[in-house]
């Protein structure tokens, strides 16, 4: 996906050990659905930019959405044997071919260049990550890299963006450090830098403890969203305070128009002790919009993850699920007047594994190229992936992928010059899988 032009600060070049692929193949029966009318949506049209970003979830602005359409359940998939369990993946298209970058529980990096004959390992700059640190893929027609600020002083849970000429970055003391500007922001430490088609940046920030969950990697939580303005220079245009004894359970907001207005919204999971985890979703003005009842019960969450339009009839929708680490149940919501109402659910699945950072494991696309939008979350042992979609009777599981193995890394996923969807996971025993899209 291209977005803002950028020059990097980089490292010196290293070349990952060959390693063989092996290849194998599957089919699955899809259930026949109505053919929709409606085109899977595609993120904001960027600045123009001559370089590619592999983000781990998907998107800049936090919506995980691929573009594009797939071929999944047909599709042909290589496994690729690597030097250790895979905690993070990334990827960019390359014309017929896709790059991937896989970082190992112990940090190493290996790097793979994917077609339809097989995979072969590629230098990747730096060959080594801080595996706290979910990698931002960067390609520029020729090196591949990994975005890594200079300074040690960088926050290791979370990974810095590229804002025009200007790295940006959260530092260990909570600032927000934009080229040489700095902007006391108080952010969290693993928030993740959302970023719009404007240069604006949107983030977590004003932790707290006073909610003692910590499923999410440590026991601190958010209590405002900052905006920042970086045009025509950086500065903090709002600080948006949540309702009192309330936290922001998650590491970033979904930043996207749920309302249909042309005006991004912010779509957050709040959370307390006395009610639990809700949906809110506010305005750019920090203004209340909409927000889904509470679960009733503290200490269990709801993990927010793409908003689409999943409705049987084209309508915008929140895809969330509920208690991931407690039998799961997928959700899906509309906005209606200032309620978001639920529509649909189905159990028996997760999207995350408790105390990690890895918000990452799921995704929505068309992934089977009917013109219909689906769900992909692992099952509850993590050992196969489903396909879920709504229809006029709910939610319902409409095809699956085995991984003869358990997910250890986020999904990935990267769309062609041609639309099309490759998707990946990281295997514990050692594997990247690449589902490869129609040739």
């Amino acid at each position: 996906m291209k977005f803002y032009a950028l020059v990097l600060m980089i490292f010196c070049l290293a070349s990952c050990a060959p390693t063989p692929t092996t290849i194998a193949k599957f089919t699955t029966t899809v259930a026949p659905v109505e053919q929709a009318t409606h085109p899977p949506p595609l993120p904001p049209t960027p600045h123009p930019s001559p370089f590619d970003f592999g983000y781990t979830q998907n998107s800049p602005d936090g919506n995980h959405l691929a573009p594009g359409i797939g071929n999944l359940p047909n599709a042909t998939w290589i496994d690729i044997p690597l030097g250790g369990t895979p905690v993070w993946l990334a990827a960019v298209p390359d014309g017929a071919t896709s790059l991937w970058a896989t970082v190992l529980t112990d940090g190493r990096v290996q790097a793979f260049r994917v077609s339809a004959e097989g995979a072969e390992p590629i230098p990747i700059i730096p060959d080594q990550l801080n595996p706290s640190t979910p990698p931002l893929l960067r390609f520029d027609g020729n090196q591949l890299q990994l975005l890594t600020p200079a300074p040690d002083s960088a926050s290791p849970y979370t990974h810095p963006i590229q804002i025009r000429e200007e790295i940006a970055f959260i530092d260990s003391s909570g600032n927000l450090i934009i080229g040489e500007e700095i902007l006391p922001v108080n952010a969290l430490p693993d928030a993740r830098l959302l970023q719009d088609e404007l240069g604006r940046i949107l983030l977590l920030s004003g932790p707290t403890a006073i909610y003692s969950h910590g499923v999410l990697g440590d026991a601190l939580e958010a209590t405002q969203m900052s905006l920042v303005e970086t045009n025509p220079v950086p500065q903090l245009k709002h600080a948006f305070k949540i309702p009192e004894g309330q936290v922001i359970e998650g590491i970033a907001p979904i930043w996207t128009d749920l309302t249909g207005d042309g005006r991004r919204d912010m779509i957050v999971t709040l959370s307390d002790a006395a009610h639990g985890a809700q949906l809110a979703v506010f305005d750019e003005t920090g203004a209340l919009i909409a927000s889904s009842d509470a679960i009733g019960q503290g200490y269990r969450w709801r993990h927010q993850i793409a908003i689409a339009p999943f409705g049987p009839h084209g309508e915008m929708e929140l895809v969330t699920v509920l208690t991931p680490h407690l039998g799961g149940i997928v959700e899906f919501y509309q906005l209606t007047g200032d309620q978001l109402r639920l529509t649909a659910q189905l159990g028996g699945y997760t999207s995350h594994v408790i105390n990690s950072r890895n918000l990452d494991m799921a995704l929505a696309g068309d992934f089977d190229g009917d013109g219909n939008l689906e769900l992909l979350t692992p099952n509850q042992a993590r050992t196969e992936l489903g396909a879920i979609r709504r229809d006029e009777n709910g939610a319902a599981l409409v095809w699956s992928l085995p991984l003869q193995g358990v997910l250890s890394s986020n999904l990935a996923s990267t769309t062609s010059d041609d639309g099309k969807i490759w998707l990946g996971a990281g295997l514990d025993a050692g594997l990247l899988r690449v589902w490869l899209p129609d040739q």
